[in-house]
């Protein structure tokens, strides 16, 4: 399978576990969500909104697009609603960057800095696409855990299982 093939799968479980995790969501207090359960964010939406961050800084580095100033503290979305909506933009934006994409994009090499720690790296943009994926999982296995001590099933999270797969189940 290729690379591109891969990313857009990738790109659709994304979604689905979004998807999911958002309706899993909707039925706890917000109050619950923005709780300090102790975890390195702080709670779970503090969680959440740190992938969107990240994912939109990976997005630029992707893109060869000017990065923007890394704080892990920064907040964009103050609530649950908020944070639906701009994950959900998100997950469609980047679908629709996979799908566009040719085999040999993630092949050119994609060069960045990262200013805070003096560090220049050059590789691949299937590396820092893996990483994007890779990323989002840890820390919404952070979040699933929180789920798992109070009680709520969250429900399968299994790839092969994605009912988006461009693969189908036969």
């Amino acid at each position: 399978m290729s690379y591109a093939a891969v990313a857009r799968e990738l790109a659709r479980y994304n979604r689905w576990q979004n998807e999911s995790l958002s309706g899993t969501l909707s039925g706890i207090e917000e109050k619950e969500l923005q709780r300090d359960r102790g975890m390195f964010f702080g709670s779970m939406l503090a969680t959440l909104d740190h992938i969107l961050l990240v994912d939109r800084r990976l997005m630029a580095i992707i893109r060869n697009e000017e990065t923007p100033v890394f704080d892990p503290k920064q907040r964009i979305a103050k609530n649950l609603v908020t944070w639906r909506d701009l994950r959900t933009k998100e997950d469609d934006r980047i679908i629709d960057i996979a799908d566009k994409a040719e085999e040999d994009w993630f092949d050119e090499m994609v060069g960045f800095t990262v200013k805070r720690i003096g560090v220049s790296l050059n590789k691949p943009r299937s590396v820092f696409w893996s990483q994007l994926f890779n990323h989002q999982t840890h820390h919404r296995s952070q979040v699933t855990s929180e789920l798992r001590h109070m009680g709520v099933d969250y429900g399968i999270t299994d790839i092969p299982f994605n009912p988006d797969s461009l693969f189908p189940r036969t």
